[in-house]
C-alpha cells in the first residue's frame, strides 16, 4: 500500500506543502486535495517541499502542473523545493524547471517568493 504523507504550515506569506513517500497514481488524488484545501485557506503562493519524496511518477507531474496553473489563475506563484536527484531528473526531463522555479531548500523558496509578492504588489 502507498502511503504520502503531507504536512501544511505558512511561513512569511507562502504556504508550504511537505510531500514525504511516494507520489504515483495511488497517491496523486490525496495531494490534489490537500493542495486544493492549503491555497483555499491560506492563498495563492505556494511552496513544495519534496525534500522527503522519494518517488514521482507521470500521476504526480500531472497534480504539480494542475497546481501550477491554479495559483496562476489566482494570481500567485509555485515554486519547488529541496529535489532530490530522482525527482530532479523528472522535473528536468519533462520541461517543468522552465516554468517553475526549483530552490536548493525551502528557505530560498520563501525568500524568492517574498521578493516576488512585494514586485507583484509594488508595480
Amino acid at each position: 500500500m502507498h502511503r504520502l504523507g503531507l504536512s501544511t504550515r505558512v511561513e512569511s506569506h507562502s504556504v508550504i506543502v511537505a510531500i514525504v513517500g511516494e507520489l504515483d497514481i495511488a497517491t496523486a488524488a490525496d495531494l490534489q486535495e490537500h493542495i486544493q484545501s492549503a491555497i483555499d485557506d491560506h492563498g495563492p503562493w505556494l511552496i513544495l517541499d519534496l525534500s522527503e519524496l522519494d518517488f514521482m511518477d507521470s500521476s504526480g507531474l500531472n497534480v504539480v502542473i494542475n497546481a501550477y496553473r491554479t495559483v496562476r489563475e489566482l494570481h500567485g506563484s509555485l515554486a519547488l523545493a529541496a529535489l532530490n536527484e530522482r525527482v530532479t531528473k523528472v522535473v528536468r526531463l519533462v520541461g517543468l524547471h522552465r516554468q517553475v522555479p526549483v530552490h536548493q531548500t525551502v528557505a530560498t523558496a520563501v525568500a524568492a517568493m517574498d521578493a516576488l509578492e512585494a514586485k507583484r504588489q509594488a508595480g
